[in-house]
């Protein structure tokens, strides 16, 4: 660089010449070379170029909607945000409608001159026409329809069905070692209404029970409608607890089967087989005898065999044992030879003492 050299040496020049001169000479000098350094670095930056690339503005590809679109997403914000919140309902009220106490007061009518419960033709029950059309008989044969049972806690469902209830003096009083003790027959009434209440209403059941013979409510199967369920409790409700009733002395519409005294669970199977049910609820205390002599178990099993083939299909048995303070190991396993040998369940319920 000739040029820098040259300026260089000049103003080394000037600084000798000047440096004899006096201490105001010295400023004089000191200014200049300064303001001569400035000269030169301005001359510099400007003469020689950088090596870099001027910046340079590159504009990026411009988004352009339609008008029309940029009106449809506005349009459609502005409906989702009025969406989102469940516009006010103002809460309707017909205080201001009227006055209070302003309605007039109702005219007074004759008690006998309106009366909306009578029918001057009432509708004839459905029973009667059926038996009218002859069709009765024909559906009394009928399998019944499917209910949920539970009889001391035996679960079953069936549609044609009896209880069968020992009701023979042991069931109210038994005596032991000298000790008379009295029973609440009641308990058993109230569980036996308690699952006629519950059934369908074309549910078929019948009712029966037995000591020195047997006795049924009915003389067939009858179908759970309100007015059945009602006579059958009725019915129920009504038995005799006392020790010395019996079967002649008790009444019913249904039919009775005397063969003997004793307590002869074989004559009310007899019966309650002749209903054809699916199931059979036993309910006693496990004494079975005939006219005093106790009936063997193998002759009991040897007669429920017999009468199972009469049936189309076999009735399943079940036996709830009324537990009394006197009951014996072998009526215990009569009892639950006959469920266990007629796809049945044998359960013991405790016999409530009366005070």
């Amino acid at each position: 660089m000739p040029e820098k050299e040259n300026v260089g040496r000049s103003l080394a020049a000037m600084i000798r010449a000047r440096a004899g001169r006096g201490k105001g000479g010295a400023l004089a000098a000191a200014v200049a070379v300064q303001t001569a350094l400035l000269l030169v670095a301005v001359g510099v930056i400007i003469a020689v170029p950088s090596g870099k690339d001027e910046a340079a503005f590159k504009a990026g590809k411009r988004v352009s909607l339609p008008p029309r679109e940029l009106e449809h997403r506005a349009a459609l914000n502005d409906f989702q945000q009025a969406a989102g919140a469940a516009l006010p309902v103002e809460r309707l009220s017909t205080e201001s409608l009227l006055p209070e106490n302003s309605l007039p007061e109702l005219p007074a009518l004759p008690s006998d001159s309106f009366s909306p419960l009578v029918q001057e033709a009432p509708v004839p029950e459905a029973d009667a026409l059926l038996a009218e059309s002859g069709l009765n008989a024909a559906l009394t044969g009928l399998p019944g329809g499917f209910s949920e049972l539970d009889l001391f806690g035996i679960r079953e469902g069936a549609g044609r069905f009896v209880i069968l209830v020992d009701t023979s003096n042991s069931m109210f009083e038994r005596q032991r070692d000298g000790v008379k003790y009295r029973f609440d027959f009641t308990v058993i009434k109230d569980e036996i209404a308690a699952l006629v209440a519950g059934l369908q209403p074309d549910t078929q059941f019948n009712l029966a029970i037995y000591e020195g013979g047997s006795l049924a409510w009915q003389p067939n199967l009858m179908p759970a409608t309100l007015e059945n369920k009602q006579a059958a409790e009725a019915w129920l409700r009504g038995l005799s607890e006392s020790p010395s009733a019996s079967i002649s002395s008790r009444k019913s519409p249904g039919p009775r089967l005397i063969e003997g005294g004793g307590t002869r669970l074989d004559t009310g199977l007899r019966q309650v087989f002749g209903f054809e049910p699916e199931v059979i609820f036993i309910v006693t205390d496990g004494e079975i005898n005939r006219s005093g002599r106790t009936i063997p178990q193998d002759e009991l099993l040897d007669i429920i065999r017999g009468l199972q083939r009469g049936l189309a299909e076999s009735a399943r048995i079940h036996v709830i044992h009324y537990q009394t303070a006197v009951t014996k190991p072998e009526e215990i396993a009569t009892m639950r030879a006959i469920a266990g040998r007629n796809s049945g369940r044998f359960r013991q319920v405790e016999a409530v003492l009366l005070e």
